[in-house]
């Protein structure tokens, strides 16, 4: 048997499936990876992202709390998943939990594409309140339980 988390993740994953859209998003993102060369599809889907992001700005937000609930009515909005921002002495860790499956197909190509929309968009959202643009943020693949892990980092 799941656990609670588990069946709770797989509950929002089911009612994120539109037929029809959902199928064309996956082939507009399967078919922008497969045309652009090496790392330019990946940053044409960032800049999609954050194009996004703009048309769907954040009310400011005075702290890490406030800003990860406000992600997480959008991302509701969107039927996205949630988001949990945690903070670190140079950087914020953002984990992004029950984003949507493919529908069919390359799994891999969808996680690396939505992956894509998402990071440009966290990276437009994280400037607009107060971020600088020269700290990057950078998707790191997935965890053991699949959520999505971005990293907003000062190297300095």
């Amino acid at each position: 048997m799941q656990d609670a988390n588990a069946q709770q993740l797989a509950y929002h994953q089911r009612r994120q499936r539109v037929p029809g859209w959902q199928d064309l998003v996956q082939v507009l993102l399967s078919g922008v990876l497969e045309s652009a060369e090496g790392e330019d599809g990946r940053q044409f889907l960032r800049l999609m992202g954050g194009n996004l992001a703009t048309r769907h700005p954040l009310p400011a937000c005075r702290t890490v709390g406030e800003l990860e609930d406000a992600l997480n009515r959008l991302l509701a909005d969107f039927d996205w998943g949630e988001v949990r921002l945690e903070p670190g002495e140079r950087d914020l860790a953002l984990t992004h939990l029950a984003w949507p499956q493919a529908p069919q197909g390359d799994r891999a190509q969808w996680q690396a594409g939505f992956s894509a929309l998402l990071e440009g968009a966290y990276a437009v959202w994280l400037q607009a309140q107060g971020g600088q643009p020269q700290v990057p943020l950078r998707s790191e693949g997935t965890d053991a339980q699949g959520a999505l892990r971005f990293r907003y980092h000062n190297g300095r």
